[in-house]
């Protein structure tokens, strides 16, 4: 986690901050320049002064404002800012306005922080990096990329297994890339597993998650992501099979709740 994200989600530190007039540190700075950017969240922040547990809204807004700060703060990171610099330039060439870019580079930031498992009170700056250097790629995807993909990574296997292998890449980019290319993220995977193990043949769901990892792989060879974030969502493919993978699971779960 970023330390100013650390130190900016207690509400107390927060409220000192956007209330001095003077004597900011580059921190606070930074957390000032982003609420100015924000009206509304910075009211909402504001609002929750005096109280002992601030309402969700409240909450919600200091995460928002925190992790934009954080991202300021990361622009001027002299191995960090470069590479955001580049990733931002990279968004807004293929059409993406300068706040919508700089939203996608924060979305960087908030994952690092509350993405994983990882120690929080360490910043993975190294994630980071790799992460911005796949938006010029990811800033490239077209429609027309997405099928070519697909249907080659279709080809790679024997023709007994297509069905399965189209099955995996369009659960996998549906999860990921509803929204638009992004960094695909372990709530991804955990979505891409879950839609896979309800619509294929039970007999095939392991096999089907062995080849969302390769197709995972398949992505990182097109520079759509990292050897870190291939690793991170391997372990995460990896655990989900030790702990067994049950396409009818969620069903009888379902089906048990309603029955209450």
């Amino acid at each position: 986690m970023h330390p100013l994200i650390s130190r900016f989600l207690a509400l107390d530190a927060a409220l000192a901050a956007l209330e001095k007039t003077e004597g900011l540190d580059a921190e606070e700075a930074a957390l000032v320049e982003a609420a100015k950017a924000d009206a509304p969240a910075k009211k909402a922040v504001l609002a929750a002064r005096g109280r002992k547990i601030a309402p969700t809204e409240a909450q919600q807004a200091l995460l928002l404002l925190a992790t934009r700060a954080a991202t300021l703060r990361v622009e001027g990171d002299s191995l960090l800012g470069p590479k955001l610099v580049r990733a931002r330039e990279a968004l807004m060439a293929e059409g993406a306005t300068r706040a919508q870019a700089q939203g996608l580079l924060s979305q960087a930031i908030f994952e690092e922080a509350f993405g994983s498992a990882e120690e929080p009170d360490i910043f993975d700056g190294e994630f980071v990096a790799e992460t911005f250097d796949t938006y010029p790629a990811l800033a490239k995807v077209d429609t027309d990329a997405v099928d070519e993909w697909i249907e080659a990574f279709a080809k790679r296997g024997p023709q007994a297994e297509r069905a399965l292998r189209l099955a995996v890449a369009e659960a996998t980019l549906e999860a990921a890339w509803s929204e638009g290319p992004q960094p695909v993220g372990t709530e991804h995977v955990d979505d891409a597993l879950e839609a896979i193990a309800g619509s294929v043949a039970k007999a095939e769901v392991e096999r089907a998650a062995e080849l969302l990892t390769s197709f995972l792989g398949f992505l990182a060879e097109k520079g759509l992501l990292g050897p870190g974030r291939l690793a991170r969502l391997t372990h995460v493919i990896t655990s989900a099979v030790a702990g067994g993978l049950d396409p009818d699971g969620d069903e009888e779960g379902a089906e048990s709740d309603e029955d209450e």
